[in-house]
């Protein structure tokens, strides 16, 4: 049977427009070039930063300096504090100065535990039975530690081993600080002259 060309050229179309639309399908499955379909593609990428904790405490105020005074006659302790007035202080007597307590500052990126201790116990003052005490105490402003306060009963010893002040003090620039009021007890015959504790220390662990 003898084909016309119109048959022949016809079925030649077919054959290019199913071999074409195969191609096009494929290109599809594969991911259509930009140049056949006149849209730019795109991809996504991705951004990845890890901040690690950081515990760094400082003393904000690091000096508690009482001055110079004179001493009670008559077997009375002389009893010096700093200056937060819930603990009664502004209120040295005999020439003493009212100094500010030690304030602790989180500067770190996690709330941290708060302990302290004294290397060195009262016997640094001299004298017959001296005191040597710290409390935790409000800041007033920028207080960290408003209602985590521990061991804040009453005045606490110095002793070698530290003891918790602060539960969770926090790390927030507006809420990151704590006081640690000092409080001494000096017996009328303590030794003349300056006397030191160069062993007062903070500690910091994060809290869990």
């Amino acid at each position: 049977m003898k084909v016309s060309e119109k048959t022949i050229a016809f079925l030649l179309i077919i054959t290019l427009v199913v071999v074409f639309g195969s191609f096009l399908t494929l290109l599809r499955e594969l991911g259509t070039p930009h140049f056949l379909t006149g849209l730019a593609t795109f991809d996504t990428g991705v951004v990845n930063v890890t901040i690690q904790a950081t515990i760094d405490i400082n003393l904000a105020v690091d000096n508690v300096d009482f001055g110079s005074g004179t001493l009670n006659t008559g077997g009375i302790n002389t009893s010096v504090n700093t200056s937060d007035t819930a603990w009664g202080g502004n209120a040295n007597l005999n020439g003493f100065s009212n100094p500010g307590p030690f304030q602790v500052r989180n500067d770190g990126n996690v709330d941290v535990n708060i302990s302290v201790n004294s290397s060195n116990t009262a016997s640094f003052i001299t004298g017959t039975n001296p005191g040597y005490y710290f409390v935790a105490s409000d800041v007033g402003t920028d207080d960290g530690c408003v209602v985590n306060k521990t061991n804040n009963a009453t005045e606490r010893g110095f002793t070698s081993s530290a003891l918790e002040v602060c539960e969770n003090l926090t790390f927030t620039d507006a809420a990151d600080t704590m006081n640690i009021s000092i409080f001494i007890d000096i017996p009328p015959d303590a030794t003349p002259g300056l006397k030191t504790d160069s062993g007062f220390e903070v500690h910091a662990e994060r809290t869990t």
